[in-house]
């Protein structure tokens, strides 16, 4: 069996004090993969955003990676080999602000030993590169393709695949590749991945004025949807590069990271002499990926988390392992995301199971009930709520604290009385109560930034998930409302729908063995308003 563990968006920071912690954890969870595996070959692959930024000094960067990539071999043992390419954040300011920069990657290049790490993305403007066998050892065929390449404009998180990159390193391979699969390494995306794909650019970011200005209020009265993170990220060419892959006839698999959010995607080839193309994204390695609330940035991280692959024979399995960036001692989550196996230039999928693997369930139930009432001072616009929040724990469980936190849907400005602070400690075993004026539409208002908004909808984050889990509505006072909900793993963006029941006065959204950071919703449709 190959093992190939597929780490990305590590953002090596100096100025991070906090991050050697997390990266001890790191290295201990990837070390007891490898002493779990039966793997007879191991690679590492870091599919970019090995920096924060592309402004560092490399004297200052490249031993913070070197010295953490040395701990990693340390933990999976000699002769693991290595690839590195470079994401938007290893060549501008934060990933954002240009110019394009070569120099960080080219230091790293000329610091490492080539017998063991291979360094891609220094030979613009070439952006493919065959990565030859005898270094990977893999049965497979691997490109390292840098999808960064911006030597013009001054914003842009986003990158440039090409058709004429592909097609000279697949020339390269030769015609006795044709029955292995073909491993394709990227930063970028080729499809938008969930949650991040509607998300509005982060201006907390320390970014000069004239760049928030730029992409907070300039752009956005121009373009639509400028402000929105998933028209300045994207790889352009994306289009023409997936159906450049079908025509190789042989099954791909791209491996990319960029967005923080493990995902898994197969494209099918639709014509006879078709390929397959398997899209994986892998989480941040190096970060605790805020959620976003609509008005509130400050809700609750994602753990950390990379992807494990395993290839044996022509099967290959994709689980997404998210681990505790404080504490190694605490097991890691485990998600399927792909299960497939190859029948020469296809993938087969098999059946990956939805549950979440948690070891470490700690609370019993989690409840939050809402109550609406018509707003006291704009009753037919807005809606009052009050929120009670009851978290019951397991009686051996070591929970100290749990933190919720109020997110108001409507524009901050129409938020009359709010609590004093947007985050919430919630009585451990107890209630706790809760209410916010003007705190829900009643009417298809603009909502926040100027979005136009169609539906409403309540909300229960399950941080530790629980064993059973319940979001419930009153339907008292809730004249109109025509309730319908759904289920996200925030981990994967996997939002499912979910039957919304009619019981005792109130309408009820439960969700039993509930996996941490899990988002339950109860949505409805808004009335009508004349108000543009």
């Amino acid at each position: 069996m190959a093992l190939l563990l597929h780490l990305s968006d590590l953002h090596i920071d100096a100025a991070k004090s906090g991050q050697r912690a997390l990266f001890d954890v790191l290295v201990e969870t990837l070390r007891r993969e490898k002493e779990a595996s039966r793997a007879a070959q191991t690679a590492l692959l870091i599919t970019g955003d090995v920096f924060d930024s592309g402004a560092d000094r490399p004297d200052d960067a490249v031993p913070l990676f070197l010295d953490l990539h040395a701990r990693i071999v340390a933990a999976l043992g000699p002769g693991v080999p290595t690839v590195v390419l470079p994401g938007n954040h290893d060549r501008r300011w934060r990933g954002l602000v240009g110019p394009h920069r070569a120099g960080l990657f080219n230091a790293l290049r000329a610091r490492v030993d080539p017998r063991s790490v291979y360094v891609a993305g220094c030979q613009a403007p070439l952006l493919a590169e065959v990565i030859p066998r005898d270094f990977h050892g893999l049965p497979a065929d691997v490109v390292a393709y840098d999808s960064t390449y911006l030597p013009h404009g001054w914003v842009s998180a986003g990158g440039l695949i090409r058709q004429e990159d592909l097609l000279h390193a697949h020339a390269q391979l030769g015609p006795d590749s044709a029955g292995r699969p073909l491993v394709l390494l990227v930063h970028h995306h080729l499809i938008p991945t969930p949650v991040t794909d509607v998300s509005f650019i982060d201006s907390r970011k320390s970014m000069p004025r004239l760049a928030k200005w730029l992409l907070g209020t300039a752009l956005p009265a121009v373009v639509s949807n400028a402000d929105r993170e998933e028209l300045t990220m994207t790889a352009l060419g994306a289009g023409t590069a997936l159906s450049t892959l079908h025509t190789f006839g042989r099954a791909v698999l791209l491996l990319h990271g960029h967005k923080h959010f493990p995902t898994a995607r197969l494209v099918r080839g639709l014509l006879d002499d078709s390929g397959d193309v398997l899209i994986a994204s892998a989480g941040s390695g190096g970060k605790r990926e805020r959620l976003y609330g609509t008005h509130d940035p400050e809700a609750a991280r994602l753990w950390p988390s990379f992807n494990v692959l395993r290839m044996e024979g022509a099967r290959l399995e994709i689980e997404a392992v998210s681990f505790s960036p404080k504490r190694a001692s605490r097991p890691a989550v485990r998600r399927d995301l792909a299960k497939v196996v190859r029948h020469d230039k296809r993938w087969e999928p098999d059946a990956a199971s939805a549950t979440v693997r948690d070891a470490t369930m700690r609370v019993e139930r989690d409840e939050a009930r809402f109550e609406l009432s018509p707003s006291r001072t704009a009753a037919a616009t807005y809606w009052d709520y009050v929120c009670e929040r009851r978290v019951q724990l397991f009686p051996r469980s070591k929970l100290r604290r749990y933190v919720d936190f109020v997110q108001p849907t409507v524009p901050t400005a129409r938020v009359r009385a709010r609590p004093a602070r947007r985050r919430i400690d919630l009585s451990i075993n107890g209630v706790t109560r809760y209410s916010i004026a003007d705190g829900l539409r009643r009417t298809a208002t603009k909502g926040a930034r100027g979005a136009s908004a169609a539906f409403e909808w309540i909300g229960l984050l399950s941080r530790y998930g629980g064993k059973a889990v319940t979001l419930s509505l009153a339907r008292e006072h809730a004249q109109g409302v025509a309730p319908f909900g759904s289920v996200t793993d925030l981990a994967t963006g996997r939002e499912r729908p979910a039957s919304v029941e009619s019981a005792s006065g109130e309408w009820r959204l439960s969700v039993v063995d509930c996996p941490p950071r899990t988002l339950l919703r109860i949505y409805w449709p808004l009335a009508p308003s004349h108000v543009t």
